[in-house]
């Protein structure tokens, strides 16, 4: 499995970005209101992730990898996935996750006066992704400019902890984060999820996760106390049986 790593060093690299995000075309129908999450996040985001939305996440260890979670099930169904300007993020924990590395595009940082800004970056993977999370700190006159774009296209805009500049749709953020620990070793966090926002996401909702559980995925904290895994996305399901890629 190769990701896809569209580097923005100088102008000509530009037309590369351009040429690969016109080969990662949307594949969801324009007609789904919303992308799915993981059932873990569930009952935080009962609708699921609704096109031309933005959730901003925050917190303090284990935001980054909630960030990422949030677009798991919408991969493991055939969305691609765009993470631009965070260079720390760890792919293989990415992976681990759920995100299905055929259909991840990474898209480092470029040095000032280098390359096109966050702004047009942000703007062409808007375009032609249907999840994109933001590791640029943007201007708040840029943010403006992305969310009628985002709407139109019917894109996700998910902001990493301290990116986004504006008030979002949804707001999730982390709490108590405590590590299990067999054997000697840190294998297992467990995080409080609180999520909130506008309009159907004004009331706050919480949830305890285990971020990463033991395996790496994402999964609730009370169906692991019963004993119980919750149910997956179809395409999670066939990944786990070894039913394709």
């Amino acid at each position: 499995m190769a990701v896809t790593e569209a580097a923005l060093r100088t102008g000509a690299d530009h037309a590369a970005l351009a040429a690969v995000v016109a080969r990662s075309t949307p594949t969801t129908l324009a007609g789904e209101r919303a992308f799915p999450v993981v059932p873990a996040l569930s009952t935080l985001l009962p609708g699921g992730l609704r096109r031309g939305s933005v959730v901003s996440v925050d917190g303090g260890p284990g935001a980054t990898s909630l960030a990422l979670a949030l677009a798991v099930a919408a991969s493991a169904e055939g969305s691609w996935v765009a993470v631009a300007g965070a260079p720390s993020i760890g792919l293989a924990a990415a992976l681990d996750l759920g995100l299905v590395a055929e259909r991840l595009l990474l898209v480092p940082s470029t040095a000032t006066g280098a390359g096109p800004g966050p702004a047009t970056v942000l703007a062409a993977l808007v375009d032609a992704v249907d999840v994109v999370l933001v590791g640029h700190r943007l201007a708040p006159a840029d943010a403006r400019r992305l969310l009628p774009r985002a709407r139109e296209r019917g894109a996700v805009v998910i902001g990493l902890p301290g990116r986004w500049p504006l008030a979002a749709d949804a707001r999730l953020s982390l709490t108590g984060p405590s590590w299990e620990a067999p054997s000697c070793r840190l294998s297992a966090r467990r995080v409080t999820v609180v999520a909130s926002g506008r309009g159907a996401a004004a009331r706050e909702r919480r949830a305890s996760v285990w971020l990463p559980a033991a395996d790496g995925t994402i999964q609730s904290a009370a169906l692991a106390e019963l004993g119980a895994r919750a149910p997956l996305p179809p395409a999670l399901v066939h990944r786990e049986r070894g039913e394709g890629a």
